[in-house]
């Protein structure tokens, strides 16, 4: 049986990058998953994720509001999503044309993050 440590999202990181990262990993544990051994499965493919996605400096230069706006909605895609790839594209399209409501800092960059992410799940 795996152990779970708490997670609480951060408010203001000194490396916005890492916490992203961080916040997909634990995202699923914030959510209802009883079984503590599919939940440990799941920490463990998002962390392989996560390791592409520092690779590939997804949230590089991102503001800590975008990176967790980009990292809650891959978290959310690549658990709940069996077309996560398209709908992450999708969700960077309409960053680009401002039809997401939402308040982005860096609406390229955010959208580049969210290209990077639907990318690196496609390999």
């Amino acid at each position: 049986m795996a152990i779970v440590t708490p997670y609480t999202v951060p408010t203001n990181p000194a490396d916005p990058e890492a916490a992203a990262l961080e916040l997909i990993v634990h995202m699923p544990s914030l959510c209802v998953i009883d079984d503590v051994d599919v939940r440990a499965g799941l920490t463990r493919a998002l962390q392989d994720y996560c390791a592409v996605l520092d690779a590939e400096g997804c949230f590089a230069g991102l503001v800590w509001a975008d990176a967790k706006a980009v990292a809650a909605a891959v978290a959310y895609d690549v658990v709940t999503r069996d077309d996560a790839t398209d709908f992450l594209r999708n969700r960077a399209r309409n960053v680009l044309a401002g039809t997401d409501n939402m308040p982005w800092v860096d609406r390229e960059a955010a959208a580049q993050a969210l290209n990077i992410a639907a990318a690196a799940l496609g390999l």
